[in-house]
């Protein structure tokens, strides 16, 4: 095992970087308040393990992340200024310097939780930060309180996304002693070993998301690892009712299925739960539903106040009643758009979906290429009369073979795969949520190019070139019936 550099107080580092004073130490690394002496402002500085060094790839993955971490501007994402490896060995990541204290420590005075107003407004911030990154293709892997900082103004940072993608590599060092993260707030897919995608990080959100609202993570054991492990993958949360009933039951609702077991059951989008957290917080000072306001809700989410049993007013939302982990008469809360309802029911059970008359199910999707997956088929077909469908076109194209491309489909999931340019996909939907594709040329030098269409007008288009080039197309908005609302393009 590699033996790092011993830091202290005056180390400078790449006679940039002056260290001041060690702000905080954990299982992948030091925190340091520093000095960038070039720019002369505060920085923070994060030393990973001189362990990650003997891992094979871990350190250029390290640097490809961090540098695709510092690509997203966000205001609930920590800014990552500069990434380093010093001739001894040492990696470093330099971000902006936060004032305040991080949710973990905040959590602590708080064990019942907090008020949930409070939590709410929190989980908005972070299922905004959450989309953004996931808009760009880059998940997180490790959200947890130890990694959301609040501001001294009470603004909320997700922080880490440079180092997220060690965390497969920090599996392996547990086998030699290491540290594994926080299996706490770890997906079950992650502990079957998977790959952990977009969804991985809606279930920490969940995960997160209870911790706020009752002052405990859903899942504790006593006897360790194993414990949790099986909880994870076996056991049904806790009701969080039963802790806190002046919860709303569309909260608890949402909490449960982000903590859903299977991937396809949890929400379509952290953009989709943000936005439905936006209208629960304008009814948490009542534990009652309350009734929705005029016009029609944004596609793929509820609005506030849930349809009875046997009945739903909101386009492209479905309520399924039937077994539920949480209790045999506890409805899911569903937040989908477009055909993935489908495949949000739970496989093998007694459900029903109930669709509103005159709302269309979303997405058919026709792949031009046979390596994008088929869509899950609807089970109700929208009347022409009643939805246009809309023709998507992503197109990817390069001077290098082959590019690397990320899909996220109209009717919401995410696929990554290998492709020979030119390489287009079409889709035909009659309302999404979000739409993005991206790619980049690997260890390859070249130009890349990216697009999407809709009805034959260019939403956007990217180009970049050079090595690793990476590009993200990327639009927010909604189809409501013959009508179509979007979002400013987030890109």
């Amino acid at each position: 095992m590699t033996d790092g550099p011993r830091l202290a107080a005056g180390t400078e580092l790449d006679g940039r970087y002056r260290l001041e004073s060690l702000i905080g130490r954990g299982g992948m690394g030091e925190v340091w308040r520093a000095v960038d002496a070039r720019l002369r402002r505060p920085v923070a500085v994060k030393a990973l393990p001189a362990e990650l060094a003997d891992v094979p790839g871990a350190m250029d993955r390290f640097e490809r992340e961090a540098e695709a971490a510092a690509a997203l501007q966000h205001p609930g994402i920590t800014v990552v200024f500069d990434v380093g490896r010093t001739g001894d060995g040492l990696a470093y990541l330099v971000m902006e310097l936060l004032e305040g204290e991080d949710l973990r420590t905040i959590m602590r005075r708080h064990p019942g939780g907090l008020p949930v107003g409070e939590a709410v407004a929190l989980a908005v911030q972070l299922a905004d930060a959450l989309a953004a990154a996931h808009s760009r293709g880059i998940v997180h892997r490790d959200i947890k309180p130890a990694n959301l900082f609040v501001l001294t103004d009470g603004r909320l940072k997700l922080c880490d996304f440079g180092i997220a993608g060690l965390a497969d590599a920090a599996t392996r060092l547990t086998q030699d002693g290491g540290s594994v993260g926080t299996p706490l707030y770890m997906a079950p897919e992650q502990f079957r070993g998977e790959a952990a995608d977009f969804r991985s990080d809606l279930y920490a959100f969940g995960c997160v998301l209870y911790e706020l609202l009752t002052g405990a993570p859903p899942f504790r054991s006593g006897s360790g690892l194993p414990g949790l492990l099986y909880a994870h993958l076996n056991e049904p949360p806790p009701r969080v009712g039963a802790v806190r009933p002046d919860v709303p039951p569309q909260l608890e609702r949402l909490v449960l299925d982000l903590l859903a077991k299977s991937v396809d059951q949890r929400p379509a989008s952290a953009a989709a739960v943000a936005s439905f957290l936006r209208m629960e917080g304008q009814s948490t000072s009542a534990p009652q539903p309350v009734a929705p306001p005029p016009g029609p809700p944004p596609a793929g989410f509820p609005a506030p106040g849930l349809p009875p049993h046997g009945a739903s007013t909101n386009p492209g939302t479905a309520v399924v009643t039937g077994p539920h982990p949480a209790g045999p008469q506890s409805p899911r809360l569903l937040i989908a758009a477009g055909a993935g309802i489908a495949a949000l029911v739970a496989a093998g059970a007694l459900a029903v979906l109930v669709l509103p008359s005159g709302g269309g199910t979303g997405a058919e999707r026709e792949p031009a290429d046979p390596a994008v997956p088929s869509a899950t088929a609807s089970s109700v077909s929208a009347s022409p009369t009643e939805a246009v469908v809309h023709k998507i076109v992503y197109k990817v194209t390069g001077s290098v073979s082959p590019l690397s491309v990320m899909v996220m489909p109209p009717d919401g999931g995410m696929t990554n795969q290998t492709v020979k340019p030119p390489w287009t996909a079409t889709f035909k939907a009659s309302q999404f949520t979000f739409l993005s594709v991206g790619g980049n040329t690997g260890i390859k030098s070249g130009t890349i190019h990216c697009s999407i269409t809709l009805d034959g007008k260019v939403l956007q288009e990217r180009s970049a070139k050079g090595q690793f080039a990476s590009v993200n197309c990327m639009h927010q908005g909604s189809f409501y019936g013959n009508g179509y609302g979007a979002a400013p393009s987030m890109g």
